[in-house]
């Protein structure tokens, strides 16, 4: 069948993909009502210290506690961990200062093997790699160190200075050597720890730096350490159950651990595992990390060296959803909650809240009564029974609660519907010969702006507490590779590296969902 329209109406009709100019993106502003609400929302939250990486083809598997460092401006990645597929072994690069961020998979003839919870750090030309976690509950305290010019990845000696097996612990670089501290014994003693070591990269010696008996911190893992003008810093961790948000100190001349007492106590951050902290200037940047039971988090702090006092740049927004009236469940149904109970019209309650107009069939004293009967006194004080209004009371009740459940069902089926829907007034615009492209056009309308009263629906949050807008309508920094002012979600189990003045951050996980993201932090706009 062919169409009555000329060939001037069609091209009229004809849909442009691609870079839109200021004059057409005016009009379709004007077009779709929803734009400006979106386009509002998306610059309430907006957070301008923030960029998110796109990357270009393929994207890596989602994964915490993997290990990422920096070495000539390339970033680079090993291991990590993935509910699914395990503990990981690949090894990927990405050039940070190219046009496109793509991630190049790096193939050698000798690997490491599989590998979380571990440590990659940059010294010169090569990268090294030591201890973590290998299997279940299987740890290693090997070192390999991979040449960055020749490719190739080298197991070194094991001598008696190294330190038993060991995972989840923090480190990072001072001078020409690796410093790590705390983390989890599993070969013999299965226990946490608070020792302090030095691994000379020269000497391939291994040196325990905290060997006083005097005040230190407690171990634990899941902490982070950053040094500063000499110093040693750490904070956080966990052992067993017990979170902490203390701050230390180490001097590395002395030799010492000294506690940190902060001067302002309404900014300390709150007890967490799985952070991140890194040393910028004079000062400690903290972000995330994990204070209780599915309670990751996505705040930013930093510590001011110089005054001593933490000062929170970003709260935590994790648990807004708190915030909202829960809906009843066995937890909140008690008395004890002190709850405000609000009284409903019998027919409107819940089944669950109302008076069973019978008396429940266990009930039953005698076996020649119907299970079905409601005994009451009559006008000569003399029990009887009225079957009919029993039943009539009873099949009210239940065909109103099912007209309730058909009603819900037939309202989502609508608004799942809706999503396919156009206004009469523009279908027009998307007609064409051919149905099915008909369709590819809706639906790429629908996907690249969505609209307002489906996506951005009052007080509707994700799961992560964040508003639902479409990322095909943020605004792009330098048009290419980067989303910005999108900040990442709460999260613990995340690796982060300093080049520059940003901050790179890339995966951990929450609630056991991985994540493969690519953020920037600039530290500047603090």
């Amino acid at each position: 069948m062919y169409s009555n329209r000329s060939q001037q109406q069609k091209k009229e009709d004809t849909f442009i993909l691609g870079s839109v100019s200021p004059t057409d993106s005016q009009t379709q502003e004007t077009q779709y009502k929803y734009l400006p609400l979106v386009t509002k929302a998306i610059q309430g939250q907006l957070d301008p210290k923030w960029q998110e990486c796109k990357i270009k083809g393929k994207n890596l598997t989602p994964r915490s506690n993997c290990a990422i460092t920096i070495h000539q401006n390339h970033l680079y990645l090993y291991g990590g961990y993935q509910s699914v597929d395990g503990i990981l072994k690949d090894f990927y690069k990405l050039n940070l200062g190219a046009e496109y961020f793509y991630w190049q998979n790096i193939k050698c003839d000798y690997e490491p093997g599989p590998r979380c919870r571990h440590t990659f750090c940059a010294f010169k030309d090569s990268l090294y790699l030591f201890g973590g976690q290998t299997g279940d509950s299987i740890t290693t305290n090997e070192i390999f160190v991979h040449d960055v010019n020749l490719g190739l990845w080298t197991k070194l000696s094991i001598n008696d200075s190294y330190p038993q097996p060991l995972d989840n612990y923090c480190a990072t670089i001072y001078n020409d050597q690796l410093i790590i501290f705390g983390g989890f014994y599993t070969a013999d003693t299965f226990k946490h720890s608070n020792d302090l070591y030095s691994f000379s990269f020269t000497l391939n010696k291994w040196v325990k730096l905290n060997k006083s008996k005097g005040k230190q911190p407690s171990p634990r893992d899941g902490s982070s350490i950053a040094i500063h003008n000499q110093i040693l810093y750490m904070f956080g961790g966990k052992n067993g159950d017990l979170r902490y948000n203390d701050l230390w100190q180490f001097d590395f001349s002395k030799q010492e651990w000294h506690f940190i007492p902060v001067n302002n106590l309404f900014d300390i951050p709150m007890s967490r595992s799985g952070h991140s902290l890194k040393g910028y200037q004079d000062e400690l940047i903290l972000f995330g990390g994990i204070h209780d039971v599915t309670w990751e988090l996505d705040d930013l702090y930093k510590f001011q060296i110089n005054l001593l006092e933490w000062k929170m740049i970003n709260k935590d927004t994790s648990r807004r959803k708190d915030l909202e009236v829960p809906s009843p469940t066995k937890s909140n149904r008690n008395t004890h909650n002190k709850r405000r109970s609000i009284k409903l019209p019998s027919l409107l309650r819940p089944l669950s809240l109302r008076r069973s107009p019978c008396t429940s069939p266990k009930k039953v004293r005698s076996s020649s009564q119907s299970q079905h009967s409601c005994f009451y006194n009559n006008q000569n004080g003399q029990q009887s029974c009225d079957y009919q209004n029993n039943s009539s009371s009873i099949n009210t009740t239940i065909n109103y609660v099912q007209e309730r459940i058909q009603l819900q069902k037939l309202k989502k089926k609508a608004a799942m519907l809706k999503l396919f829907e156009v206004e009469m007034n523009k279908r027009a615009v998307f007609q064409d010969d051919c149905n099915v492209t008909e369709k590819l056009k809706t639906s790429i309308i629908l996907i690249g702006n969505p609209k307002q009263d489906l996506k951005l629906t009052k007080g509707a949050l994700t799961e992560f507490g964040q508003q639902i807008v479409s990322k095909f309508l943020l605004p792009l920094s330098n048009g290419q590779n980067t989303i910005y002012g999108k900040k990442p979600c709460a999260r613990d189990g995340h690796a982060v590296a300093i080049i520059d003045d940003q901050m790179v951050l890339f995966g951990g996980d929450r609630h056991t969902m991985s994540f493969n993201d690519l953020y920037l932090l600039n530290l500047k706009q603090f």
